[in-house]
């Protein structure tokens, strides 16, 4: 039992690791300003597809799978990344002004880059998952941020303590951080994803 539960863990990390070792290695292909979204997509479709069959992982066919939407990929993310940025901009303008109303615009534009971020994740996963065009994930996406509080709040919490366990232990960020968030942000749209094969099965 002990034996079983030990080697479930080790798959699951080294799992991990290939899958961060490959996103990184994707991300800096592409220079890293135009590798980062098309290798989170690429580590997330060869997730869904070969779970947990560490043997099943190949550099070769993500290579592939890599390059054959690059472009396309890098105009969505940075469609997201440009909306962020300049949401991130005016937020930072914002603390230079020292009155009651402006916490309220804070509160707006700090809801709008959730969002942002949100939708950018949401919809690289509904495209890894399903042969959709961008527009109609981008739909699904913010049907799905809407759709269950509970789950959303888990994601953003989870995005959050992601974030500050990577920046207190920065080794994680090479090795396992970005496996394990592909993986959980997959996990955590699980139910949606049943909902849609729900539908999709009753069309």
């Amino acid at each position: 039992m002990i034996g079983r539960a030990a080697d479930k863990i080790f798959t699951r990390v080294f799992i991990f690791l290939i899958m961060t070792v490959y996103f990184w290695i994707y991300a800096i292909a592409g220079l890293i300003v135009l590798g980062v979204g098309p290798a989170f997509r690429t580590v997330t479709e060869m997730h869904m597809d070969k779970q947990w069959d560490y043997r099943a992982y190949s550099f070769k066919e993500g290579w592939h799978r890599f390059k054959k939407n690059f472009w396309s990929i890098n105009l969505h993310t940075w469609l997201f990344l440009g909306i962020g940025m300049i949401l991130a901009y005016n937020l930072y303008l914002s603390l230079s002004i020292h009155t009651f109303w402006i916490l309220f615009v804070q509160f707006i534009i700090v809801a709008a880059l959730v969002f942002d971020f949100s939708l950018s994740i949401f919809t690289v996963m509904l495209r890894s998952r399903y042969d959709v065009a961008f527009r109609d994930s981008l739909k699904l996406a913010i049907v799905q941020f809407f759709s269950n509080f509970v789950q959303l709040l888990t994601f953003i919490i989870a995005t959050i303590v992601l974030i500050i366990v990577s920046l207190k232990w920065p080794g994680m960020i090479l090795f396992l951080s970005p496996g394990i968030y592909m993986v959980g942000a997959d996990r955590l749209s699980q139910r949606w994803y049943d909902k849609i094969d729900k539908m999709l099965g009753a069309a």
